[in-house]
């Protein structure tokens, strides 16, 4: 029997009784609707709860640590920086662009526009800074933007790969963050000792998510997640297998937009005023990417970063107003390319694949 139309279709009675079609036609039999998934209604809104929670109880600890350290001097700190938002945003924005090149060398042979590479970035970017546990939902935007170019298998595979190299990236970094902090402090401070275990815990989990997708068991949970257009696991283990683990330039690309980060660090340690140079810029890298990590479930880690930098502060030179107002400044860097994120997705149209 051949499917009704839409027009018809939607005559029918939702129970899924038979109702005569209009001129007298013959009655037809319409299954019924299909019951909404209350399980995972239930544990979307419990997540969604959590969040808010988490949020909430970060945002209040923003708020107590600027009453501590005192709004009024922070707010100087945070002014002296306005003079320099240019150089901040500049380098924020080579930092986004590091990552668009890694994902269009990992594109290849399949070519992608440069200009819509920086889109999907900047699309993605609101949901990976904002969002909790932002970097995975990030990477699920960009391979649905990527997929009309390169097939959803393939975007699905990109995904992963930038998964785990912003993790691996991430690593040597940290690594050196935390020699940085055990040369500053004199000695293995639980704060250097922290920062080491982050780059360890990056190394190890960088490498379990390249390895993991190359496993048929994992392949069916990374492309449910990925590829949201009925491609096959086989598909995904086929695109995964066409480069190998950690490949080298996308990774020598994500590093160099971590070390921008490093040299963002060391900006804004010289426009509070505390001492800066190579030492220093990265050890303040390592704790707020260290906080960064610590607070990976609460909306753009607010409260995780600033109470990093609090704690941090004797051992990086800063007085507390200017530590918190570092982390403050970041957030606001961070939120203006999330607006302009937002926008963009509203505006800047995709090219259409060619061909």
């Amino acid at each position: 029997m051949a499917p009704l139309p839409p027009a018809r279709a939607a005559e029918e009675c939702p129970s899924g009784d038979p109702r005569p079609a209009p001129g007298g036609g013959a009655r037809v039999h319409t299954a019924p609707p299909a019951a909404p998934d209350a399980p995972a209604a239930r544990r979307a809104r419990r997540k969604a709860l959590l969040h808010a929670a988490l949020g909430g109880l970060g945002l209040a600890a923003l708020v107590a640590l600027i009453r501590h350290v005192g709004a009024a001097e922070m707010l100087a700190a945070v002014t002296r920086a306005a003079p320099f938002l240019p150089f901040l945003i500049a380098l924020e924005a080579a930092r986004v662009g590091c990552e668009a090149l890694a994902t269009g060398i990992l594109c290849a042979p399949r070519r992608v526009p440069a200009l819509e590479l920086l889109r999907i970035h900047v699309v993605a970017y609101p949901v990976i800074t904002l969002m909790p546990a932002g970097r995975p939902a990030g990477e699920a935007v960009k391979a649905a933007l990527l997929s009309p170019h390169v097939g959803a298998s393939h975007a699905a595979a990109i995904a992963t790969a930038n998964q785990s190299l912003t993790l691996l990236s991430s690593a040597p970094l940290s690594l050196l963050a935390a020699i940085a902090l055990f040369h500053i402090g004199g000695g293995a401070s639980p704060l250097a000792l922290g920062v080491l275990a982050h780059a360890a815990l990056l190394i190890v989990s960088g490498l379990g998510v390249a390895f993991a997708a190359r496993q048929r068991a994992a392949s069916a949970w990374i492309t449910r997640r990925f590829a949201r257009f009925g491609q096959l696991a086989a598909s995904f283990q086929e695109a995964v297998h066409e480069r190998p683990p950690v490949p080298a330039l996308p990774f020598a690309a994500c590093a160099a937009g971590r070390a921008l980060q490093a040299v963002q660090y060391g900006l804004l340690l010289a426009v509070v005023g505390a001492e800066s140079g190579p030492l220093r810029a990265l050890a303040a890298y390592g704790v707020g990417a260290a906080g960064t990590a610590a607070g990976d479930l609460i909306p753009g880690q607010i409260g995780a970063t600033d109470g990093a930098f609090t704690l941090a502060a004797p051992l990086l030179g800063l007085t507390a107003s200017s530590a918190v107002a570092i982390s403050l400044l970041v957030h606001l860097l961070q939120a203006a390319f999330a607006l302009a994120g937002i926008a963009a997705a509203l505006v800047w149209r995709r090219s259409h694949p060619a061909g």
